[in-house]
């Protein structure tokens, strides 16, 4: 059992500087990200191979050293630790989302807090202030009311910590998602054309277009004054063609072309931009556009299952 927590151990520890290893290559040197994911896979099992050698080495010359000693060290078990480590760990997975992408808060809580939790000695080493192993002078006892009174507000506390961190993996990617949703929805305005919100609105999971140009969907399904878009990393769109039953990858000025020529000019369009996330909330708001082609109305944000 201690054998496979030292593996989990350097595998959390391997996670955590892989992560910030992939962080410091996209945000500060604005490396690649097909590169920097490669870089990350490559890096994880490394560092934790590394940091389980290491454990190992200094697993075996402590018990040595307790083999040679008569007197085993007392150790405390740090309540302390796991609280302030959980509360990290939850702000370092927000900041990560933030950063990355709102699905990875659930992915990285746990590896966050487990290197947190048994990194946490080596940063102690550094910051003694912070070492919460070291075993304190006995207290005098306290009266028995206090300490049921301090053990009631430990258990609160401990339940209100693990509610806070059961809801954050709900509540932020949902937040997030409302973010990415707002930043982009206080950017369009009215007045604008269909060429200006479409390079302003790239940030998003699924667009969809559609006008009230007059038309028989049932007669003529194949040519609906409706099409979706979806757009890659390197800046193709891409949409699929009913009529040949192909997806058509388009540059920026050949996606605008096809949308005037599927939603027709002179007609009220309606762009409807949807966001994502790991919970079954969506995050979507609407642009209106009027005959002249250019935007009369942008729809608050809201959210739906």
């Amino acid at each position: 059992m201690k054998k496979f927590w030292n593996i989990l151990k350097s595998a959390a520890l391997g996670f955590f500087l892989a992560t910030l290893a992939f962080m410091f290559l996209v945000r500060v040197f604005n490396v690649d990200d097909d590169l920097a994911e490669l870089t990350f896979i490559v890096l994880w099992p490394i560092l934790s191979y590394g940091l389980w050698r290491i454990n190992r080495h200094k697993e075996i010359s402590q018990r040595a050293a307790t083999e040679r000693s008569s007197k085993p060290k007392p150790r405390s078990a740090s309540g302390k630790r796991l609280l302030i480590t959980a509360v990290l760990a939850v702000v370092f997975s927000v900041a990560l989302a933030f950063s990355i992408n709102a699905d990875v808060v659930g992915f990285a809580f746990i590896p966050f807090w487990i290197a947190l939790y048994y990194g946490w000695p080596y940063i102690g080493r550094r910051l003694p202030f912070l070492d919460f192993d070291k075993v304190p002078p006995p207290a005098p006892k306290r009266p028995l009311w206090l300490r049921v009174i301090r053990g009631a507000g430990v258990l609160v506390g401990g339940v209100g910590l693990a509610l806070a961190g059961m809801a954050s993996f709900v509540v932020v990617p949902i937040a997030l998602c409302q973010h990415r949703a707002q930043k982009v929805h206080d950017s369009i305005h009215v007045g604008m054309t269909v060429p200006d919100v479409l390079h302003t609105a790239r940030d998003c999971d699924m667009f969809q277009a559609s006008s009230e140009f007059p038309h028989d969907d049932k007669a003529d399904p194949e040519n609906l004054p409706a099409m979706s878009l979806g757009r890659s990393s390197d800046g193709t769109y891409h949409t699929y063609d009913l009529a040949s039953g192909h997806t058509l990858n388009l540059s920026e000025p050949e996606a605008i072309e096809r949308l005037h020529a599927k939603l027709h000019d002179g007609y009220p369009w309606h762009f409807h931009y949807t966001y994502v996330n790991m919970t079954p909330q969506h995050v979507s708001f609407s642009v209106e556009f009027g005959p002249d082609g250019r935007v009369s109305d942008v729809r608050p944000v809201y959210g739906w299952d």
